[in-house]
């Protein structure tokens, strides 16, 4: 499965002053840019709150973040813990002004932690090592047609839909000209086929009703089952 080029991944950063990020900002955005990282900064905001609303419907794929949000949060140990409990597939990195919180931050699957003011080797070392990590990703990203990739792991289940594939997510519906078993050929093992006209991602089923005949990933997301389905 070849690494999905045209995916842009989305950083956001989060810190309660936005003024002393402004050089990390730009330290980021050269670096990007001279290694060239299909990457992009789509989020700088001091509102915990936004940050929370991306990292659920999953807008964010690397996430920035400060410890020490005096009075305008909580502090970013407990934030992120709060965000693993919802998403536990993005990539965090602390920026502090502090190494006291270092040993502690790998509570939360920290990537790497950043003490303020990161210069520009720490920078460019960061944004070689997520290159090299996304490059050796094959199961991060689904190529669907040559503008548009889905990250796999949102997705809950694949239906056949005339010569077409529809592909369900939790948040968005694709369509793509591939076949199923086109499509079956790129996922991991994970992805099974459930009946004739459906495939589906074992890690996201949440019950099976053998009566019905459905797998359930949520309360409204569900898909067919034929008889002889059975969980690897």
């Amino acid at each position: 499965m070849k690494q999905r080029e045209n995916y842009i991944l989305k950083i956001g950063i989060c810190d309660d002053d936005l003024d002393c990020v402004i050089s990390v900002v730009k330290l980021i955005e050269s670096e990007i840019m001279e290694q060239n990282l299909n990457a992009e900064i789509t989020m700088i905001t001091d509102n915990q709150k936004d940050i929370f609303d991306a990292i659920y419907y999953h807008k964010i794929d690397i996430l920035f973040l400060d410890i020490d949000f005096k009075n305008k949060g909580k502090n970013g140990l407990d934030f992120a813990s709060d965000l693993r409990n919802i998403n536990k597939d993005f990539f965090l990195i602390f920026l502090s002004a502090h190494q006291r919180y270092m040993h502690v931050s790998f509570y939360v699957k920290v990537y790497d932690y950043l003490v303020k003011p990161a210069n520009r080797y720490v920078i460019q070392d960061l944004v070689s090592r997520l290159k090299s990590e996304f490059n050796l990703n094959k199961n991060l990203f689904l190529n669907l047609n040559k503008w548009v990739s889905i990250r796999i792991n949102d997705i809950l289940y694949i239906e056949r839909d005339k010569n077409k594939s529809k592909i369900i997510t939790s948040f968005d519906e694709y369509t793509t000209s591939k076949s199923l078993d086109s499509l079956l050929n790129d996922l991991p093992n994970n992805f099974r086929k459930c009946h004739r006209s459906f495939v589906l991602n074992e890690n996201k089923i949440i019950s099976i009703d053998r009566k019905s005949q459905y797998a359930y990933f949520t309360k409204k997301n569900k898909c067919p089952i034929n008889s002889y389905f059975e969980l690897s």
